[in-house]
């Protein structure tokens, strides 16, 4: 697959942490499935196993990625190249990884392990998640062939303090799309706290190639919190 195939439109993140309802990789791939037939190009698959249930049962590209924490290190999304070689491995037409300014394990800083990654996977389709417009850049640089705003709001440095509502509750930062599609001349991808068609199309409005909802779709105890939340005044 080449970065162009990917079509513009809705990608769906089907995930779920091990404390959450859905934790199953049957459940998730069926939530890809859904997604498919709902008319999403895309889907944004988190571990090994939820994967391989996803790509048995769909045709649309799958981003694939793990969730590996090293002791001492932040970045958590495929952060080593042998994390990248896990995902590589199950057939993911696109790996992502944290592309952020934050040191990764093994003592490597991200320039080192984007050029890494590249030379070792040359013909990997590599998304890298940020969080500012500084770090999208440095990972364009170094052979990104996608850049997602994933990150923006969840590092240290981006996040916002003043809000008091929890992380996925909070305003997407369309501001940094905006800012990410003027500079580069790869898809910038829409990604954190997009719950809805509204902003969604402020992502599409502001030159996103494509936006992910996740916890709109598939994390329906967030989406029964938003709306508890919502309706709480009245109650």
């Amino acid at each position: 697959m080449k970065a162009e195939e990917l079509k513009k439109g809705l990608i769906v993140s089907c995930q779920a942490t091990s404390e959450e309802p859905m934790r199953e990789s049957s459940i998730i791939g069926r939530f890809a499935l859904a997604a498919e037939m709902g008319g999403a190009v895309g889907v944004r698959i988190n571990g090994i196993s939820d994967i391989l249930a996803t790509k048995q049962i769909v045709k649309i590209p799958v981003i694939g990625l793990v969730k590996h924490t090293y002791p001492g290190y932040w970045s958590y999304i495929t952060p080593t190249l042998r994390d990248v070689e896990s995902v590589y491995v199950t057939g993911a037409e696109i790996i992502a990884v944290d592309a952020t300014k934050l040191p990764k394990p093994e003592g490597k800083d991200v320039r080192q392990l984007l050029r890494e990654i590249k030379k070792e996977f040359p013909d990997v389709l590599l998304l890298a998640d940020v969080s500012t417009l500084e770090e999208g850049l440095a990972a364009i640089e170094e052979g990104s062939d996608m850049i997602s705003t994933t990150l923006a709001g969840y590092t240290e440095y981006t996040r916002n303090y003043e809000d008091p509502r929890i992380i996925e509750l909070q305003d997407p930062d369309v501001e940094l799309v905006r800012e990410l599609a003027q500079r580069v001349n790869v898809p910038v991808i829409a990604e954190g706290r997009y719950w809805d068609d509204t902003l969604a199309i402020q992502a599409f409005e502001a030159g996103a190639h494509n936006v992910v909802i996740g916890a709109g779709i598939t994390r329906p105890q967030i989406i029964t919190k938003k709306i508890v939340d919502n309706i709480q005044a009245y109650l």
